[in-house]
């Protein structure tokens, strides 16, 4: 939850929230519907996409966000395409895809993916990513430069909005929803709930 507390602008630090508790103001924020079930700002499939839960708490404790990093690297070899339809309103198109990501925070397992003014939690969409599959080495070092900067290049990538995508696979995808194990499904529908919870945070005055 630490993506979605920077993306709101919400310290992390317990101090600072515990000294501040009483002081706080009111946002607004859209929820995703997955199926029938529902989550706050991300689900994804695809490449890395498991790191987040099965890497250790303890390894976390001690080295950070290197533990990532850490076990990331055991998934390189692991990386494959899938073939997935997707429709989002009248459009329909299929790809080989590495990875995909349906969000509402400006980063997703501590790396910032999306410009902080491309992403507003309110707005009623989603900040949809899909990453085309590499053909060549150079490509997939282009791919990691085009994210570190931000740019997602037609190329590569599919970048838009929507507030309802449907996705379809021949194959399980493996799905990872607030950085937690989602299941593995072949036909998935998400929706953007517009506004539907309010957070309390709080501020320094």
């Amino acid at each position: 939850m630490n993506d979605f507390a920077k993306t709101i602008r919400m310290s992390t630090n317990k101090i600072f929230l515990s000294k501040h508790i009483n002081e706080t103001r009111l946002i607004k924020s859209d929820t995703g519907s997955f199926n029938d079930t529902y989550f706050n700002y991300v689900a994804a499939f695809g490449a890395f996409t498991p790191v987040s839960y099965v890497t250790p708490n303890k390894l976390k404790k001690v080295f950070g966000k290197i533990a990532y990093f850490i076990i990331g690297i055991i998934y390189v070899g692991k990386i494959r395409s899938y073939k997935v339809k997707f429709i989002v309103g009248e459009q329909e198109f299929e790809d080989n895809i590495i990875y995909g990501s349906i969000s509402n925070s400006k980063s997703i397992g501590g790396f910032e993916w999306f410009k902080r003014k491309g992403v507003k939690i309110n707005d009623g969409k989603f900040e949809v990513l899909l990453i085309k599959k590499p053909k060549k080495l150079l490509e997939w070092i282009k791919i990691l430069n085009l994210l570190i900067i931000k740019k997602h290049s037609k190329k590569y990538f599919y970048y838009f909005q929507t507030d309802k995508i449907e996705i379809k696979s021949e194959q399980n995808l493996t799905w990872t929803i607030d950085g937690e194990y989602g299941g593995r499904k072949k036909e998935i529908t998400i929706k953007n709930n517009k506004e539907a919870i309010e957070y309390v945070i709080p501020i320094k005055i």
